[in-house]
């Protein structure tokens, strides 16, 4: 059954693809992978007892972030961090808000005031990573890659943004070999195959590209990039015969 159902889910992805997006400028969007904290799990004990007013709360600044009120959550974990300057999560907070903001130094500076608190802060530096490859620094990024790789060998995140740093140095070779590993520790990484189905179209293997990303369709279809993405490669083959199935049990060959 479902073999009987890919072939007009990818024909409707290419239709959806020439109408899609055309101001996207990567085909990984940082948003989409940024995850934010949870007082239960930054450390931050939340209060018994009166309420009385005081300093500012881990809990208030992220609810400003939560209803995208983010220039508020700026001025929130910014007065947070000043009074619980130990927290690492405070100042991640604060480079999250501060990124969405647009104000990139800004997240650079808060998400390095996290690893001056916490080198092993996985999470800092990964943002950190994204930021700085948004800025053009992918050679000041890959260290902080490098480094989260070192302290978990099996996260398919930090394979995605190492194929992220590889391709924008250039090195599409080691940017495939990343985005592979990502897929084969995580085969639900819609973000690592449309990154390998993109550096595919730049080598001019847009064959090889429908697989990944029409796999990624099945996997998250409300991301136009991808329906973007698909419809390029398929404007420039007559084989529309590598559907998702192909690419799953090419997967198996990468392990």
């Amino acid at each position: 059954m479902r073999k009987r159902t890919i072939i007009p889910f990818v024909i409707a992805a290419f239709v959806a693809g020439a109408c899609g997006d055309k101001h996207s400028k990567s085909g990984d969007a940082n948003a989409a992978e940024v995850t934010t904290v949870s007082p239960e799990t930054s450390g931050v004990s939340t209060p018994t007892g009166p309420v009385t007013p005081g300093p500012v709360s881990f809990e208030d600044a992220q609810a400003a972030f939560a209803d995208k009120r983010y220039d508020d959550a700026v001025r929130l974990f910014t007065s947070y961090t000043s009074a619980q300057p130990e927290n690492v999560w405070g100042f991640y907070m604060l480079g999250l808000s501060a990124w969405k903001t647009g104000d990139r130094d800004a997240a650079v500076r808060a998400f390095t005031q996290a690893l001056e608190k916490d080198s092993t802060h996985v999470k800092s530096r990964l943002n950190l990573s994204r930021v700085l490859i948004e800025q053009g620094k992918a050679q000041e990024a890959l260290p902080h890659v490098e480094a989260t790789l070192k302290i978990d060998s099996a996260s398919s995140e930090s394979y995605r943004l190492l194929g992220r740093v590889k391709t924008e140095l250039g090195d599409s070779s080691a940017a495939i070999e990343a985005f592979k590993r990502a897929i084969v520790l995580d085969e639900r990484d819609a973000w690592s195959m449309n990154n390998l189905a993109k550096v595919y179209i730049g080598q001019g293997r847009f064959e090889e590209a429908l697989g990944p990303l029409a796999r990624a369709i099945e996997i998250d279809s409300t991301v136009a990039a991808f329906h973007t993405n698909l419809g390029r490669a398929l404007e420039r083959t007559a084989d529309r015969s590598r559907l998702a199935e192909a690419f799953v049990e090419q997967v198996k060959t990468w392990r």
